[in-house]
């Protein structure tokens, strides 16, 4: 029985709907792109399966196994199997034309099938350009040998056929487990351990931090029972998640060290990197700034380059760790672009989130420490009315500005409950922003007050397991259009924290610019208070002189 999100383990054979039949494959050989040094690989086998309709259009099944020989031994390091319609190898597939996708990796006993939750069609990796790059395909001007090219590329380097073998037996992988799995719903936390104590430990007068303990197999099943499907792991806890339908993420190194390539192709690994850190907070704490910047145009363009840089790097934080990684282990990837693209930047400052994925973040996951009582205070300075939102309204407030600043560049949004989150908050702050469309719904372990414990995340994961069934979701499209965008000039953000740091503003609030401000902060929550009174739902995002789509109305706020 598959549940919401297929995070309770699937059991049962997947049918092929094909019989074992004659078929052709071709052997390769490897050419290393790299000067003097081998190929991770020796050879590739190509299959070309079986014909099946499939909506009353043909596709066709395709196997790549990868090798590894010896003039003793061979040992097959992976094998992928793939359902696609048109050329098999002459033109590069898309994600729609790959229908089914599999994996069987001998070392660790697997075979797998990836579907997606909600289109029940292939779940494919998320590494940039799969299709083309880890899947092999027609060198430009090779000849053909029947249906196989002459010379193929695939994984950064270059396949040179030397046979091609007729009436092979294609057999089905009858013992293929079914992973279903949710990549627009992702409900998780960044560490591989829980909190010993059980309970939440007192931070006043005196900060304490918690005792930590590695998750075991039977916390897994918990948190996948609890509704979870996004786990950072320790190389030794891999067994405990990798077949199961969630997704998860480890560094290359450890024991056992990640397997090359075989790991790469299962689609419910996301590589070494959860998140990046707080490019906003970074910067704000960098003294070679702080000091000097001046204006709130400073801060956005850096924020936004900033971001840039870090995502496109192979830092701790960037799309091409594990590249750096692997090369780090000796691996020869030819010219594999090896990057993984699809992770948000994880954020105290949400006001930022626009520059953020301007600069070419991929989503945003806001730092939830959300309490009443300090939001109403924060709105009262600058409105200069004492109104008592309500928890929704607070909330929804928070969720524009993460909205707002995803949405004008198809990018995800979130938020993470944190220990200092008020825990009458912590469930409305999960619900609401699933129903608003949020992809990250997250939880922070470690460092004392910051800490939620660990039985506490279970409690909000199965609410929010509860609410989203009785409130099903298709993925993240948006099935009705936002009644109002509220937009603030490019250049500015809005904060109803001090700005100490945006120098143009003096420290009593009294000059040009500091006027300025706080009228584009009043204008701002009047228009959410408007909002309100008219029950209508609302973004708040920036100006960049065009009408932002999928809005009924747009309000333009000037700072004037």
């Amino acid at each position: 029985m598959i549940n919401m999100r297929g995070t309770l383990l699937v059991l049962g054979l997947i049918p092929m709907f094909v019989k074992s039949a004659s078929v052709n494959e071709a052997s390769y050989a490897v050419l290393t792109v790299k000067d003097r040094q081998p190929p991770p690989f020796s050879s590739v086998q190509l299959t070309l399966g079986p014909i099946q309709m499939v909506d009353g259009h043909p596709a066709q099944w395709v196997q790549m196994a990868i090798r590894t020989d010896t003039p003793t031994n061979r040992v097959e390091l992976c094998a992928v199997r793939w359902l696609r319609r048109g050329s098999p190898f002459g033109t590069p597939p898309t994600n729609e034309s790959i229908l089914r996708y599999q994996l069987r990796i001998s070392e660790t006993g697997e075979s797998l099938e990836f579907r997606q939750r909600h289109t029940g069609r292939a779940l494919l990796p998320r590494w940039t350009d799969f299709e083309r790059q880890f899947l092999p395909l027609a060198a430009r001007g090779s000849g053909w040998r029947g249906d196989f090219p002459e010379t193929c590329e695939c994984l950064g380097h270059v396949l040179t056929l030397q046979r091609v073998s007729n009436g092979v037996l294609w057999e089905d992988w009858n013992d293929t487990r079914l992973l279903i799995l949710d990549d627009t719903l992702l409900v998780g936390n960044s560490r591989p351990f829980k909190d010993r104590e059980g309970r939440r430990l007192p931070q006043h007068p005196q900060r304490q931090d918690y005792s930590y303990v590695a998750f075991d197999d039977g916390d897994y099943q918990r948190m996948c029972e609890a509704g979870f499907n996004l786990f950072t792991i320790k190389p030794d806890q891999e067994p405990w998640v990798r077949s199961r339908p969630v997704f998860y993420l480890r560094e290359a190194g450890g024991q056992p060290p990640l397997r090359y390539p075989a790991d790469l192709y299962r689609a419910n690994y996301l590589g070494p990197v959860m998140f990046m850190d707080e490019p906003s907070i970074l910067m704000v704490g960098d003294t070679n700034i702080h000091r000097t910047l001046h204006y709130f145009s400073d801060a956005a363009a850096l924020i936004r380059k900033r971001t840039a840089l870090t995502f496109g790097s192979d830092g701790p934080y960037g799309a091409h760790r594990l590249a750096r990684s692997l090369a780090g282990r000796g691996l020869n990837l030819g010219d594999l672009h090896l990057a993984h693209e699809d992770y948000p930047s994880w954020e105290t400052l949400y006001e930022t989130a626009f520059y953020q994925m301007e600069g070419g973040g991929a989503g945003i996951v806001h730092e939830g420490r959300y309490q009443l009582a300090s939001f109403n205070e924060a709105a009262a300075r600058f409105t200069g009315i004492s109104r008592q939102h309500t928890p929704a309204e607070m909330l929804t407030y928070h969720f524009a500005f993460l909205r707002g600043g995803a949405h004008p560049f198809g990018k995800s949004w979130g938020t993470a409950i944190y220990g200092q989150c008020d825990t009458n908050l912590a469930p409305l702050a999960l619900t609401l922003a699933y129903d608003m469309g949020a992809r990250y719904l997250w939880f922070w372990s470690s460092d004392h007050d910051h800490h939620l414990p660990w039985l506490e995340q279970l409690d909000l994961a199965r609410h929010l397991r509860a609410h989203e069934k009785a409130h099903p979701r298709v993925g993240l499209s948006r099935t009705h259009t936002i009644d109002v965008a509220i937009t603030i000039p490019y250049g500015y953000f809005v904060s109803l924290d001090a700005l100490w740091w945006v120098r143009v503003m003096d420290k009593e609030g009294r000059n040009d610019a500091s006027r300025k401000y706080q009228r584009l902060v009043k204008a701002v929550l009047e228009a959410a208070h408007e909002c309100y009174a008219q029950g209508l739902t609302y973004d708040i995002t920036v100006d960049r002189g065009t009408t932002p789509a999928g809005y009924r109305r747009v309000v333009r706020l000037s700072a004037e």
